[in-house]
């Protein structure tokens, strides 16, 4: 009879101490209410969908007026920037045109570069008294334009002008007769130079080589327009 109270008395205690006998029925509670309140917060935070993917969803065509402003803007900007289009009518020469007009364009760089040359040396041996050039300086510096004349006129003959373009022919042969005389003024310089004058035949030779260099640029701008006319360009 005295145990059974005993064991009474600690059912009771037990059952005190510990009024839930399962605890963890409450976990799964609260893990599905963490993962809605979870879900609710990422779903409000998502951005709200855009105007056009509405309008394709719904088989809405966008509204296109501002697309529509913004290129009649562009058009009317790009009036004062466009770049107008070329109109020049181009022509193809034939190689050897292109070569031969190629070659008289290098002739002429190369005339202008010793008409420089002896104008300098010419100028010096004028006013030699400031310019403080002695004979032999001189002497040699017009050798050697005068040698390079001769250069100039050599390449100038060697070039073949192509016959299928009329009047090509005689228009070469005035360009090389022009370069002939290039030369010749500029030997006639350096035979002034060392003629006991005055200077008179140098003076004179020297302004017939600056007329013969002209004459030369000349002729071959003429060549130039003969080639475009020929071939319906000009």
């Amino acid at each position: 009879m005295t145990g059974k109270p005993a064991a009474c008395g600690l059912t009771l205690s037990s059952m005190v101490s510990n009024p839930d006998p399962r605890p963890g029925r409450w976990v799964l509670p609260l893990v599905v209410l963490g993962m809605i309140l979870f879900t609710w917060v990422w779903v409000n935070r998502l951005e709200p969908p855009t105007v056009e993917g509405t309008a394709a969803i719904s088989g809405t065509a966008p509204s296109t007026t501002a697309t529509s402003a913004a290129a009649e803007d562009t058009t009317a900007d790009g009036d004062e920037t466009e770049t107008p289009e070329d109109t020049t009518p181009t022509t193809l020469l034939p190689p050897e045109i292109e070569v031969y007009l190629t070659n008289l364009g290098e002739d002429k760089a190369t005339l202008a570069a010793l008409v420089e040359e002896l104008n300098t040396v010419n100028d010096d041996w004028e006013n030699r008294d400031q310019t403080g050039v002695n004979f032999s300086d001189t002497e040699a510096a017009m050798v050697a334009a005068a040698e390079r004349a001769v250069v100039f006129s050599e390449a100038v003959e060697l070039h073949r002008p192509p016959e299928d373009v009329a009047g090509l022919t005689d228009a070469h042969q005035r360009v090389y007769e022009s370069a002939a005389a290039v030369a010749e003024a500029a030997a006639n310089a350096l035979a002034g130079l060392r003629a006991p004058d005055t200077g008179e035949l140098r003076r004179a030779a020297v302004v017939e080589f600056r007329a013969a260099a002209a004459s030369f640029e000349q002729q071959v701008d003429q060549i130039s327009e003969i080639v475009l006319q020929g071939f319906g360009a000009a």
